[in-house]
């Protein structure tokens, strides 16, 4: 893991680092799973390990904002994320940092589901 030295010189603000970890995790989603197509969208649905629905509603707060935060991007609605990370940036400190632990758990998560892994464009695109 490398971190770059913010601009001002300071840590990173806490926005910048969450949004890294969402951002992270939108990624490995696509990359495992491959984007969504013309005239497509990618939906995230949660589910628990015997394959019921998890209902994102029922879900606590600081995960709640996670699912639907990650949903948005991967639904490439850039005014809901947006409009997420700065209502996480008004929350108090302990909810702002039960965002952020639930953040990564989930990034870990992702990273280690067992996925195959997308087909290569270029052999996709011959076979």
């Amino acid at each position: 893991m490398c971190a770059e030295l913010h601009p001002t010189g300071g840590r990173p603000v806490y926005g910048d680092v969450l949004a890294w970890v969402v951002d992270a995790t939108v990624g490995v989603v696509v990359a495992r799973l491959g984007g969504a197509g013309p005239d497509e969208t990618l939906i995230l649905d949660v589910r628990f390990a015997e394959g019921r629905y998890v209902d994102g509603e029922a879900l606590p707060p600081s995960e709640r904002w996670v699912l639907r935060t990650v949903s948005a991007f991967l639904a490439e609605d850039l005014v809901e994320g947006e409009r997420s990370y700065t209502a996480a940036e008004q929350f108090d400190i302990t909810m702002r940092a039960e965002i952020l632990a639930d953040a990564l758990i989930w990034l870990d998560f992702v990273l280690d589901v067992d996925l195959p892994d997308p087909p290569d464009m270029a052999t996709a695109q011959e076979g």
